[in-house]
């Protein structure tokens, strides 16, 4: 699927269902890290197409804790 100038919003959980699909910050890309940790701080964003291409919607990512992924 190609996503042009992609929105990303993520979501604090308190719990990750055990087949949810997690990865710890420390594996993302660059471009992806430096991304993902502005909406973290900041909120929804677009971001670029290779951070978008790093990660999936509906995905946790274990930062300064769990965080879902809504790519839009």
């Amino acid at each position: 699927m190609v996503r042009l100038n992609p929105k990303i919003t993520v979501e604090h959980a308190e719990t990750v269902p055990d087949d949810a699909s997690v990865r710890d910050y420390d594996e993302l890309g660059r471009s992806a890290k430096r991304q993902f940790a502005t909406v973290v701080e900041g909120g929804e964003r677009r971001i670029d197409d290779a951070a978008a291409f790093e990660l999936t919607d509906g995905e946790f990512v274990n930062y300064t804790g769990y965080y879902r992924v809504f790519l839009a």
